[in-house]
């Protein structure tokens, strides 16, 4: 059941700082159903992305700081968890990333309003024409991954649905260009990180129609809810194109200390996407907020971004991970208390969560690793 206002003195109390941070503070998304991966609107599992912020974790940080018909920015989105769960809750929704993978599976999830019998009948129509497909120009590591006539029949029909503007039924191909199922169209390899595939699997053909059909099926296999207006941008952070003072709250998880590479991580989707050539990889590597020397100094500047597009009095909930360097640990969340403090907000406390040694990236070290949940507002 999603929150709904229908006093003043509810919506007040819910706007209270002490109260959210109170109700952050119960780490209510660990509990029952709401632990589980598996949780919330079938929409979310259109396709994996590493780091990316559990469905209920972003469905209580919403609950606690606004009501229906609030927007929500989120300048990290990534695949669109938070601005989905937003819209799915009746809120207007903004996203913006800087990684193209993550861009398609953002709108693929805000393209949802078509009837599952359309879209199968379109993707039946689609006339695939492999013969224009030249795999020349296609890096030898991807092409080990797929069936020569496959990757021809993906590739196709990527740039067809790219020129169509079919976002869900790209976002759903993309999705299933890599995993270790029969419906996945790759050799066989894991469904997050593209691990090699075995040097002796000569690939079997696997027709891409039936199993875009099988997955279109799946992820409508739960009816999606109505869901409020959504707008996600493929930009960069440091200059949100959103208007000054027009967002009511921002709810993001920035990249952490170059804990993650987002780009290698995805390298095979964003391959097949397009982004295959090794200086635009290493170009969007470099444009990506979470360099050691250089991330206080990217992340005020987004900041400021941040401050100039929230509403005076709006929440902006950042949540940071802890970073090992060395034996050094970084708190992540009191470096940047000072940046925020001294770009016109104010700090409401820090909630931590700790993360299961199972799920941190930090595998090896002995010390605890925490998530830190930043509840601060806009002076």
């Amino acid at each position: 059941m999603q929150l709904q206002f229908d006093t003043l003195n509810e919506i007040n109390k819910y706007k209270n700082p002490l109260t959210v941070y109170k109700n952050i503070s119960k780490l209510e998304w660990k509990n029952g159903d709401y632990g589980k991966q598996s949780w919330g609107s079938h929409i979310h599992k259109i396709a994996p992305y590493v780091g990316r912020i559990k469905p209920s974790f972003a469905h209580f940080l919403i609950k606690y700081v606004s009501k229906k018909g609030d927007t929500i920015l989120d300048p990290f989105c990534g695949i669109g968890t938070i601005p989905t769960e937003a819209a799915l809750m009746g809120r207007i929704a903004i996203g913006n990333d800087l990684n193209p993978y993550a861009i398609c599976i953002s709108n693929a999830k805000k393209d949802n309003k078509k009837k599952l019998k359309d879209l199968i009948s379109y993707i039946e129509n689609i006339d695939i024409k492999t013969d224009e497909i030249d795999l020349s120009n296609i890096p030898e590591w991807v092409r080990e991954y797929y069936n020569q006539d496959t990757l021809k029949e993906i590739l196709y029909t990527v740039d067809f649905l790219k020129r169509e503007k079919e976002d869900f039924l790209l976002g759903c191909l993309v999705a299933i260009s890599q995993g270790h199922r029969p419906g996945h169209l790759s050799k066989p390899c894991a469904w997050t990180l593209p691990y090699k595939p075995r040097p002796d699997d000569m690939g079997e053909y696997r027709e891409l129609k039936p199993r875009l059909i099988d997955k279109v099926k799946r992820t409508y296999k739960f009816s999606f809810e109505k869901m409020s207006p959504m707008t996600i941008h493929f930009n960069d952070a440091r200059k949100l194109l959103v208007d000054d003072n027009s967002v009511d709250h921002i709810i993001t998880s920035p990249p952490y200390y170059n804990t993650l590479d987002y780009v290698t991580s995805h390298r095979l989707r964003l391959a097949i996407f397009g982004m295959h050539d090794e200086d635009e990889k290493k170009s969007l590597k470099n444009d990506l907020i979470q360099h050691f020397n250089s991330y206080i100094k990217d992340i005020e500047i987004v900041i400021k971004e941040i401050s100039r597009v929230l509403k005076p009095g709006g929440f902006c909930i950042f949540v940071v991970g802890d970073h090992f360097k060395g034996k050094l640990i970084i708190n992540t969340a009191e470096e940047l208390t000072p940046v925020f403090l001294r770009n016109g907000f104010t700090m409401h406390g820090i909630v931590n969560d700790k993360i299961p040694p199972n799920k941190s990236v930090q595998k090896t070290t002995k010390n605890e690793k925490f998530e830190r949940i930043m509840v601060l507002t806009k002076n």
